[in-house]
């Protein structure tokens, strides 16, 4: 074998992971041969106690907590588990994927027990390569691993055209690399689609047990939100064209029988002319198969888009083809907070887009910060109503959810820390702990806006939003989260000062 590409904690189980596949996609189109192996589902699925599962969970997500003698037990079986698994492959190269910091901690460990009994050569990759955020030019985690002699090369950027590189040995001073200098990949019609043959059988937890697979259709984003460092990582949006996306969806259908898939980018109607011609040909196949309305099941993240945008015709061809299930970053239901996010649409916007929503049987979840820098108290108030004016969506299904996250960390090549001084930021450098600075900031124009006003105000919309109906996603495993971060940064930082157990949400 070529290529073993493998999974690690901790990441979500609701449909397997799009990068492995994809690169095995990529390295078979190249002429090798590539294995997946899902090791986050391996551990996760063996376990049943819902407290353990939590508690082994944190473990690898949040640095600072510990596990039992009985939880160490399962994860030392697990590793030996994993590394049997490895060496009964032999694969010349091991690729794994650190999809977030959050399997940081996995991949290390891994690593360190597989280095003295693996001869083969180790590759990590992923936005996880750094702890402070998909853009920074800190490239801490990979750089660590390699200087440590624990893995032989880091991918940085995205990793087709590196993957196929190294497997060909053709790494030296190729871009992204063993550095940080990677080079976008601007055709994505080219790149082969993911082979999902070896896990397409394995147990995900799947919404009412449907096979889900994921979908990528661009990369980069349309917008600038003042917030988000994804164009510091994508300097360009390039997407795929609609006839590309529809066609590996029935590509995947008459392989495997999928129909219901979940588009990963950061936007599925980036490009409107993509977005039409993606419908529009899977409503021709509809019409060739005879298979009816829906018969897809599609959705992903989703931009409010105006009226003269996006017509009602579109809404409608969108949902006969079978488009549902949309995340939209609304951030703020203030429209003078989300004008300096730069989010680019209106209140008046949002209202039309929902109203299509409805009309259409459509439904979304919403994607919100409590605690952005220009945020007032009357602002957040403004907020609190705007939910209240929406109950009627939460109750008819609508808006099925909203996830709430922490509160806002400012990540290195976001507009707002490259613009912190013009803004009034201050950022802490006292903190201690790399994986918190992002939320360690002050605002002097808006000095009120301290952490612990920032928890209050995320605790105070959790309780309005289920008093009222809405479902909160996750809303106390990050509550516990942000309260575990706070009580780090209240110990060190000028920000605000700190008692014990009386201060932490």
């Amino acid at each position: 074998m070529d290529i073993l590409l493998l999974n690690v904690p901790s990441i979500s189980l609701v449909y397997p992971p799009a990068a492995p596949s994809l690169l095995k996609g990529v390295c078979e189109q190249a002429g090798f041969l590539a294995t997946v192996k899902d090791f986050n589902l391996t551990l996760f699925n063996n376990l049943h106690d819902a407290d353990q599962i939590n508690r082994i969970a944190n473990y690898f997500t949040i640095r600072s907590n510990n596990i039992t003698i009985e939880d160490q037990v399962i994860l030392d079986e697990w590793y030996k588990d994993c590394i049997a698994k490895v060496l009964e492959c032999q694969p010349k190269f091991l690729g794994i994927s650190v999809f977030t910091f959050e399997c940081q901690r996995a991949t290390e460990e891994l690593v360190e027990r597989l280095r003295p009994v693996y001869s083969g050569k180790i590759i990590v990759g992923g936005a996880g390569l750094s702890t402070t955020g998909i853009a920074s030019g800190k490239n801490d985690f990979g750089t660590r691993l390699k200087d440590q002699g624990l893995v032989d090369f880091f991918i940085r950027g995205e990793g087709e055209n590196a993957l196929v590189n190294i497997l060909r040995e053709e790494n030296n001073l190729i871009s992204g690399i063993n550095n940080d200098n990677y080079v976008q990949i601007t055709n994505l019609d080219g790149i082969a689609f993911p082979n999902y043959d070896d896990i397409i059988d394995l147990p995900y937890k799947y919404s009412n047990n449907i096979v889900q697979l994921p979908v990528t259709t661009s990369r980069g984003c349309v917008r600038a939100c003042t917030f988000c460092d994804i164009h510091a990582f994508w300097k360009k949006y390039t997407y795929r064209s609609g006839e590309s996306v529809a066609s590996e969806m029935i590509h995947h259908y008459e392989k495997y029988g999928v129909t219901h898939f979940f588009f990963t980018d950061s936007l599925i109607n980036g490009s409107l002319k993509s977005f039409r011609d993606l419908y529009t040909k899977i409503n021709e196949y509809y019409a060739e198969n005879n298979l009816g309305d829906r018969f897809f099941h599609w959705g992903g993240q989703w931009i409010v888009r105006t009226p003269n945008q996006l017509k009602p015709k579109d809404y409608q061809l969108a949902a006969k083809a079978g488009m549902n299930g949309l995340a939209m970053g609304i951030e703020s239901l203030s429209e003078s907070v989300r004008d300096h996010m730069k989010k680019g649409f209106s209140n008046s916007d949002l209202d039309y887009t929902l109203e299509q929503f409805r009309e259409n049987e459509l439904n979304c979840y919403f994607l919100i910060i409590a605690g952005y820098p220009t945020e007032t108290e009357d602002n957040f108030v403004e907020s609190l109503e705007m939910f209240t004016k929406y109950q009627g969506y939460a109750i008819d299904g609508t808006i099925f959810g909203v996830n709430l996250g922490g509160t806002l960390s400012i990540d290195e090549g976001t507009p707002l820390h490259q613009n912190g001084t013009a803004l009034g930021l201050e950022f802490s450098t006292e903190t201690g702990n790399e994986n918190l600075f992002g939320l360690d900031w002050i605002n002097e124009k808006n000095p009120s806006l301290t952490l612990l006003e920032r928890c209050k105000r995320r605790v105070l919309m959790q309780e309005l939003l289920m008093n009222l109906g809405y479902t909160v996603w996750n809303g106390d495993h990050q509550l516990t989260r942000l309260r575990e971060s706070y009580d780090k940064i209240a110990r060190n930082s000028y920000n605000r000062p700190y008692t014990p157990n009386t201060q932490s949400v």
